[in-house]
């Protein structure tokens, strides 16, 4: 079996490989290198193919090999005209495999449905009925936008990276939906953590929590969220690039790929957004409900007060309970992602599907966190149940509808 062999004339710091003669890409059956498959770049000096596309390529050669181009004098295709048989290629590449991807185009477009319809009730709930001026819903409604973000912006362009692999949507949307998804994300993981601030606050120290979560307060540390997420995921725009493919007289291809002046910056990166987005609020969600749990289950306390004092304390314990079951939603979602990205330096089909998968379920996370708000919480459900009376009302009448009132609802 040939494979292709890398004659490197040399290696720059930038980790490029230079082949002396590039149209044996397609000629080989397969092809070696001792390094990290993941991060490195084939290349002649004009036309550079990155390492994780050579598996696209050898595809190609593949499907080559199998309608029995060469040689077959009833193959319906020519290999004397290249365009065509590369056409034909592209069609292939509408599948990862073709039950996989049926089945992700399936969860895919539930899990949008649930998020987009999900994330507004949250918001045109919390705001219609006047409950956003509680402290603790400013955090609710920013996860709901956060995650709504994810619903409307990455969503989409994830499905099509599925139906068609080589990316077809511009620099622009290369750059900016990477960027924004990891923005969205360190948003939701910063309000779970202002939201466990919150509890503690209000049942270690309550009056803390009315002196430090005013209104004010509160936008401004919504706010900083937003700042900060974007200045850490601000890389992004800058090593997110649509590289273009190209090999003799092949059409050209593209693909986003990242690309980092050096294999270090990429690891260094990578640990310092584990760091500030995953461990430091981890600790702090790790001490808050610590202490909440502690506090919430003292003798002491429970035991003591009136029957107000009784309701406030089973309506605290409530909310404690909601939010650190949306956290644990947030890990089990996002962790498989993390892990299987350590992975994908392996060149397995099925890690690549393996990843594909995780995605969808860090994508998840924002069509669960509504459906584990509807099942937690009875007068959000109210609220719903009165949201969608009044839209019935509205259709079938002509008269205006009045506002409605309820109670807050976490």
């Amino acid at each position: 079996m040939a494979y292709l062999e890398l004659n490197i004339d040399r290696i720059r710091s930038d980790k490029l490989i230079y082949v002396t003669d590039h149209t044996a890409l397609l000629r080989a059956d397969t092809w070696q290198a001792t390094s990290s498959h993941q991060h490195y770049t084939v290349a002649d000096g004009k036309h550079v193919i990155g390492m994780d596309q050579l598996a696209d390529w050898f595809a190609y050669k593949d499907f080559i090999s199998r309608t029995n181009i060469t040689g077959n004098q009833d193959s319906p295709y020519n290999f004397s005209d290249p365009g065509s048989v590369f056409e034909e290629f592209q069609k292939k590449q509408f599948t990862i495999h073709e039950y996989s991807t049926i089945v992700l185009l399936s969860l895919y477009v539930i899990i949008f449905i649930i998020g987009l319809l999900g994330n507004a009730l949250i918001i045109v709930t919390t705001i219609r009925n006047g409950q956003s001026q509680h402290s603790k819903n400013y955090f609710l409604i920013n996860l709901a936008v956060a995650d709504l973000a994810v619903t409307l912006c990455c969503m989409p362009t994830s499905l099509g990276t599925i139906i068609y692999r080589i990316w077809v949507y511009g620099k622009f949307l290369c750059k900016f939906v990477a960027f924004f998804q990891g923005v969205a994300v360190a948003v939701s993981v910063y309000s779970l953590t202002a939201m466990s601030i919150d509890r503690y606050l209000s049942i270690q120290n309550p009056m803390a929590s009315r002196k430090f979560m005013t209104k004010r307060q509160c936008l401004i540390m919504i706010a900083a969220m937003w700042i900060i997420s974007a200045l850490f995921m601000g890389p992004l725009l800058y090593i997110k690039t649509v590289h273009t493919s190209e090999l003799d007289s092949l059409p050209s291809v593209d693909f986003c790929i990242e690309q980092w002046p050096q294999e270090r910056d990429r690891k260094a990166y990578g640990l310092f957004l584990l760091f500030v987005v995953f461990l430091i609020p981890g600790v702090t969600l790790a001490v808050c409900y610590s202490h909440v749990g502690r506090a919430l289950c003292s003798k002491d306390i429970t035991r003591e007060g009136s029957d107000t004092s009784t309701r406030g304390l089973f309506s605290r314990k409530k909310a404690a309970r909601m939010i650190i079951i949306l956290i644990i939603v947030f890990m089990l979602c996002w962790l498989p992602y993390n892990i299987a990205s350590l992975v994908s330096d392996l060149s397995h089909d099925f890690v690549l599907i393996l990843l594909f998968f995780t995605l969808w379920l860090g994508h998840a996370h924002s069509a669960i966190n509504p459906v584990m708000f509807w099942l937690l919480n009875r007068r959000f459900r109210e609220k719903v149940r009165v949201l969608v009376k009044s839209v019935k009302k509205n259709t079938f009448s002509c008269t205006s509808t009045s506002s409605m009132s309820l109670p807050a609802y976490v």
